[in-house]
């Protein structure tokens, strides 16, 4: 991947002008971060676009701008056949569309890139490589590898590679990132700007108090304690742990050494450490205490401003406005918040459908569909709905009903492929889709709802089979 990152690289350097093109969520945010601050170093004139999905009409658009050349992050690769008359570079992780697939014994690597009637483009995809895009490496990473050919310097931008993994869950696996994601995390510690610790890996460790951290820990099932904010309470103060410190209350970063080691024990009494312990990246130029200190809580800043329309806010952070912008998104991570509880119980009440191998709820206008996807995976991790079929949650968009569907590592080890249900059932109904085979999305038009879900319901079950 470096030696295509090299050409890459160069196609990039030798260019007057760059537009670069992003997704909105953590991942696409923070490797569109990447390539601008990549430009501004080497001093290339660029422009900075997102979009939620790559259709079309915006493919259109981008090509009514006439740019010499587009630098694709975290989107482009499943979408080749749309790209006629544009070139440049891809860096993502998704799966390739069929239309990048080699004629029939000849096997494609890294060194290739193809005119596909789309005029010449660039990738750097693991998938050519024979790996995994949602566990070996993410967007922001693939970004990254392009970045530091530039200048050895860029390696401090490695972060925000790990913020983008670890927003897209890669970490998922073991409580670690794993692959190409490894070598990042060794360019960041080099560059003293990423720390690396074995801890308690539950989401708000930075900011939130650390009852609550607890309370809402949607990946363990704590009885007593889970959704329980009293029962959360009175585990801490019966292992004689002070919630406050002074009128404040305290998180987990404020805790000392002895009660953390405390804490871990009472936990590994009732679950299994590993399912609460795992590895931490924190980045000690950003304020202890703060989102930006570590890469959950970073990550789901970002989130927080692309599902609300305004990932512009995230990149503008990403690239290290500690102002206006900052103060911005951390309002819209406060709203975020609200919205995904409030949510969640939505879901809750109007209930999982279930089919023969997938299971699906229809939120409508009820559910935002840029958080659909999220709530779906907090509530599929909660443990109150069936983890033996993937989930499929649908909300009215703009344009269509968009469909999220999220899976387990254990039904992908089984066969499961969400990208490959997207893609062939939009090719049946209309529409686009793709992303991973743990998580991926599509829009299709609302009448054929009931079709999409029958395919999908089919397509799973010959997967699992």
């Amino acid at each position: 991947m470096n030696d295509v990152a090299s050409r890459a690289a160069d196609r990039l350097r030798n260019s007057g002008n760059v537009l670069v093109v992003s997704h909105i969520d953590a991942d696409g945010i923070s490797a569109a971060g990447i390539a601008s601050l990549a430009l501004d170093h080497i001093g290339i004139k660029h422009e900075t676009v997102f979009t939620k999905k790559m259709d079309e009409s915006f493919v259109s658009e981008i090509r009514s701008k006439n740019p010499e050349t587009v630098w694709f992050t975290d989107l482009g690769s499943g979408s080749m056949e749309m790209l006629g008359g544009l070139s440049g570079v891809i860096s993502d992780h998704h799966k390739p569309s069929e239309s990048n697939a080699r004629p029939a014994g000849k096997r494609k690597t890294l060194f290739d890139f193809e005119e596909i009637n789309t005029g010449k483009f660039i990738q750097v995809n693991p998938h050519f490589a024979g790996r995994d895009g949602s566990r070996d490496i993410s967007g922001a990473g693939c970004a990254y590898l392009v970045a530091k050919v530039f200048d050895p310097e860029l390696k401090k931008l490695a972060y925000l590679a790990i913020i983008g993994a670890v927003g897209d869950m890669q970490d998922r696996d073991n409580g670690r990132l794993a692959g190409t994601n490894r070598e990042i995390l060794v360019d960041g510690e080099d560059a003293g700007i990423l720390e690396i610790e074995e801890d308690l890996n539950l989401f708000g460790r930075e900011t939130r108090p650390v009852w609550k951290m607890l309370q809402y820990a949607n990946d363990l099932n704590l009885e007593g304690i889970t959704d329980n904010y009293r029962g959360s309470m009175e585990f801490f103060m019966g292992l004689g742990i002070n919630l406050k410190k002074g009128e404040e209350w305290r998180t987990w970063s404020d805790m000392k050494k002895a009660e953390k080691r405390t804490v871990v024990a009472a936990l590994s009494r009732i679950v299994a450490r590993e399912e609460f312990m795992g590895e931490v990246y924190t980045f000690p130029m950003e304020k202890r205490g703060t989102e930006l200190h570590e890469a959950k809580e970073f990550a789901t800043l970002l989130n927080s401003c692309g599902r609300y329309d305004a990932p512009e806010l995230g990149f503008k952070v990403c690239k290290g406005d500690r102002g206006e912008a900052l103060d911005m998104a951390l309002g819209l991570r406060k709203g975020h918040r609200k919205q995904l509880v409030d949510s969640m119980k939505i879901m809750e009440e109007i209930g999982i459908t279930q089919l023969q191998n997938i299971q699906f709820v229809h939120v409508g206008d009820m559910v935002r569909d840029t958080i659909v996807g999220t709530v779906a995976g907090m509530l599929f991790g909660s443990g109150r709905v069936n983890d033996k079929k993937p989930i499929f949650a649908l909300a009215l968009a703009d344009d269509g009903v968009k469909v999220s569907g999220r899976g387990t590592k254990t039904l992908v080890d089984a066969g499961l492929d969400l990208s490959e249900v997207m893609r062939q059932a939009t090719e049946k109904v209309g529409g686009v889709g793709g992303g991973h085979n743990i998580a991926a999305g599509a829009t299709i038009s609302s009448e054929k709802v009931d079709e999409f879900l029958s395919l999908a319901d089919d397509i799973v079950g010959q997967q699992l089979s």
